[in-house]
């Protein structure tokens, strides 16, 4: 029970976070979401609060990876493949070598093995730390391609020199020719293996959709224990769980493509179920953080060794941080090839080196890291933790602050924003022909228009500005009908209430919201008499609900005509 509890807490941390993150859009997500774990670790709750980090790594890292291989393009795959495996493998392996040296020399007290198993955590880029960078900062789509797809890789080759690094700390011993054999047994033996399980198992799901056996349930559920299924094999056989699991990702993300167009409704389940995991995963890694940082800091500040001083390791996290980009922005500069020269290599390569921003699976891995070691507390345990949340954030705050300078000003009539319009437009003309069912069609045109917008940030004063001066140009219009002797008493008192309720829906502030889903569903009831009616007007969007309202309204007291379907107090606007 307490253990439910636990996550209870922890998942609504995610969702308000998630809330939080809507509102102030420049504030990157991971850092409210941080934040909670914070205040959460003050609750008697968490107070003894420990996760083991075998299960972490099979019930954390393993299906985010494989969501993330699946999501991934193998056109894209294809095209840069030169670049990924560049940034991916020979980036990671020349960073943990010279950067874990040069903190070993500075920093004697880390052991050489340790400083390269702190560098195979912090060097891997995260694909939701780069995907949130771009969300606010577009970039040229080649960049965008390969440090999304990087980010997939060398969480790999990360893992893999992490265990190696690992192994040789515990062992106490460390041969050339041994970690040779090791990487390459994992690495290909961990690709291999995943890719055949994969095909396998879609193979399975094939014969299925065959059979029409391709239940929701079951086509989810088998995708769902994949990664687990594969990452548990892998690990039995000593290869990497996580390679295979990648593997096992790509094939299921090529059968996605196949069936994209002939299963449209089991994609749409599959994506959506998706999209939660893979989000409630990723913020319960950050809150994690959050929650270990108040423990982490007082066995610093209780440990007798002056060398885990705080002030001393955010000096190292920054060093680290520092130097590791360095390499990054020369390796982006002289030895990543462009198919299209832009003419601002050295401001690309700037990009390049900003935007490798760390996250979920840095985490991971830092708190993957035994609790002991031969039966002895790992002292160096709290340390590495710290130092890797302290490279995470300042991977996150320095991208924030410079992509945008570096960027050339963006403009809204992209060609990508132009053709979605025209599409939408397309849409929305097609649907206005539609003749058998126009409330229907209607409902989707409104929502069709609501998309032209979905990539703009509105000023909402503004906006709230607007929508006040237009609601009194039409109580004006009403009152000058009236004047004139256009319309009646009546239909003058019926248009503006028609006219503020229509005011009134229109604000998107949440109280206004739920009060009119309340007023239209006991309407609803009160006409209907009908409990079903009720619950779906209540989960009808108000902007919606509003027309039926008034078609209702009208209806019972007689006052609508048959022959356009309109209120009767309610005729066209005269030109």
């Amino acid at each position: 029970m307490d253990e439910v509890l636990l996550l209870t807490i922890i998942l609504a941390a995610v969702v308000l976070a998630n809330i939080l993150a809507r509102y102030f859009t420049r504030i990157p997500l991971p850092f409210f979401l941080i934040f909670l774990g914070f205040l959460l670790a003050g609750l008697p709750v968490y107070q003894d609060f420990h996760l083991d980090p075998s299960t972490f790594a099979l019930a954390v890292i393993s299906p985010m990876l494989f969501n993330e291989a699946q999501n991934s393009s193998r056109l894209w795959i294809g095209r840069s493949i030169t670049n990924i495996l560049s940034l991916a493998v020979g980036l990671v392996l020349v960073s943990v070598l010279a950067v874990g040296s040069g903190l070993h020399l500075i920093y004697n007290i880390l052991p050489l093995s340790l400083a390269f198993a702190l560098l195979a955590i912090v060097t891997p880029t995260d694909a939701s730390a780069v995907n949130s960078i771009f969300e606010a900062n577009p970039i040229a789509e080649e960049q965008a391609g390969i440090l999304q797809h990087e980010s997939l890789f060398n969480d790999a080759a990360g893992i893999v020199i992490f265990d190696i690094s690992l192994t040789a700390f515990i062992s106490g011993t460390f041969s050339v020719e041994f970690a040779v054999a090791m990487f390459l047994w994992e690495f290909l033996g961990g690709l291999l293996f995943g890719s055949l399980i994969g095909v396998i198992i879609v193979s399975i799901r094939l014969f299925l959709i065959r059979y029409n056996d391709d239940t929701p349930l079951t086509m989810v559920l088998i995708q769902l224990l994949t990664p687990f299924l594969v990452y548990l094999l892998a690990e039995k056989l000593a290869l990497s769980g996580i390679l295979a699991v990648v593997a096992a990702g790509l094939v299921q993300g090529s059968e996605r493509e196949k069936l994209r167009l002939t299963s449209s409704r089991m994609q749409l389940i599959t994506s959506n179920v998706w999209e939660i995991v893979s989000g409630s995963l990723s913020g319960t890694v950050f809150v994690l953080l959050g929650l270990s940082l108040p423990e982490v800091i007082n066995a610093m500040h209780q440990s007798p060794n002056p060398n885990f001083g705080i002030y001393k390791l955010i000096g190292l996290g920054i060093l680290v941080y520092l130097v590791k980009g360095l390499i990054r922005f020369i390796w982006s500069r002289y030895l990543i090839k462009r198919r299209v020269k832009t003419g601002r290599e050295w401001r690309d390569s700037l990009v390049m080196a900003f935007s490798g921003a760390n996250g979920t699976i840095t985490l991971s891995l830092a708190f993957s890291m035994p609790n002991t070691i031969a039966g002895q507390p790992f002292e160096f345990r709290g340390p590495l933790i710290f130092l890797a949340a302290v490279v995470i954030l300042i991977s996150l705050i320095m991208p924030t602050i410079f992509v945008p300078m570096l960027l050339p000003s963006q403009e809204t009539n992209q060609p990508r924003y132009r053709w979605v319009r025209r599409m939408i437009q397309a849409a929305i003309s097609d649907l206005a022909k539609e003749k058998a069912h126009p409330d229907e069609a209607q409902v989707v045109i409104d929502s069709l228009q609501q998309q032209l917008v979905l990539d703009a940030t509105p000023n909402f004063k503004l906006r709230r500005q607007l929508m006040s001066e237009s609601h009194q140009v039409e109580l004006a219009a009403v009152q000058k009908l009236y004047d004139a002797g256009k319309i009646t008493k009546d239909e003058q008192f019926y248009y503006g209430k028609f006219l503020q309720l229509n005011n009134f829906s229109a604000d998107e502030k949440i109280w206004k919201n739920v009060l009119l889903r309340i007023r239209f569903s006991l309407h609803i009831g009160h006409l209907y008499r009908d409990m079903n009616r009720v619950q779906n007007a209540f989960l009808t969007a108000p902007i919606i609900l509003e027309e039926v309202y008034w078609r209702e309204q009208f209806r019972a007291t007689g006052k609508i005509s048959c022959r356009s379907n309109r209120p009767a107090l309610m005729p066209s606007w005269p030109s």
